[in-house]
């Protein structure tokens, strides 16, 4: 009742384009379909040697993808969850999680052991971690929330196989080798966390320089993973 109320006083309008929709807090299907743009990032030599299975964004970080994604991190709006993993799904479906190997192709996902395909079982997605403190202000990880719905319709758990062991400086406004010094030390392995001899996915909600990702993958590495592949929702690069 109460929906049907606030789509007679306000109508449900696309976050990108202003047009008419028929769902809140999602945007158009012609919006929709230009912002699902799941990519390869290019990768600097360090980042290369750590992510055997690439990193991969499900579009650009621009436009109403840009709001969309802030206005979940910075103010809390849940209510945007389902346009989101709409949005995240359909990224998710055009990427190489269950076909392909090495390098070229991502992470080898199929249910088959023949051939050399690695079990589903096998695959373990990780979310990037928010230091305790963060975490009780905001009141969630972001990328928990947007990752492991569509991750769960794929057969691929999300385990909190990390933690963030201090706070740090905001990356924002900081140059590549500052953010590389603030993020140094910053994470470790969760008690419990079971991840040697597994193939990892480090998902995370946007990537700008990629300094958190190889934190993260550094730790993972030395704990006994057999491969990481990164995902982000959105990336500035392209």
């Amino acid at each position: 009742m109460l929906d049907w109320v606030l789509d007679l006083l306000f109508p449900p309008k696309c976050p990108a384009c202003g047009r008419y929709t028929e769902r809140r807090d999602t945007w158009c299907d012609s919006c929709f379909a230009g912002l699902v743009k799941p990519h390869r990032l290019p990768l600097d030599a360090e980042m290369y040697s750590l992510f055997d299975g690439g990193v991969w964004a499900l579009g650009v970080y621009e436009a109403g993808l840009r709001d969309m994604l802030r206005q979940l991190k910075y103010d809390g709006k849940k209510g945007l969850l389902p346009g989101l993993h709409r949005y995240m799904a359909a990224g998710l479906r055009q990427l190489p999680l269950a076909a392909g190997n090495g390098r070229q192709e991502g992470l080898r996902c199929n249910k088959s052991r023949a051939d050399g395909d690695v079990s589903r079982e096998n695959v373990l997605a990780v979310p990037v971690p928010l230091h305790p403190d963060r975490l009780k202000e905001r009141g969630f990880n972001q990328s928990e929330l947007l990752f492991r719905e569509p991750m769960a319709a794929l057969e691929i758990p999300l385990q909190s196989a990390l933690v963030r062991c201090r706070a740090t400086t905001p990356q924002f406004g900081l140059t590549a080798a500052e953010r590389s010094r603030n993020l140094q030390g910053a994470f470790a392995l969760a008690d419990g966390g079971e991840i040697a001899g597994k193939r990892v996915i480090i998902v995370d909600d946007i990537m700008t320089t990629g300094t958190t990702l190889i934190e993260c993958a550094r730790v993972l590495k030395s704990a006994g993973t057999v491969s990481v592949m990164g995902i982000v929702a959105a990336s500035g690069r392209k």
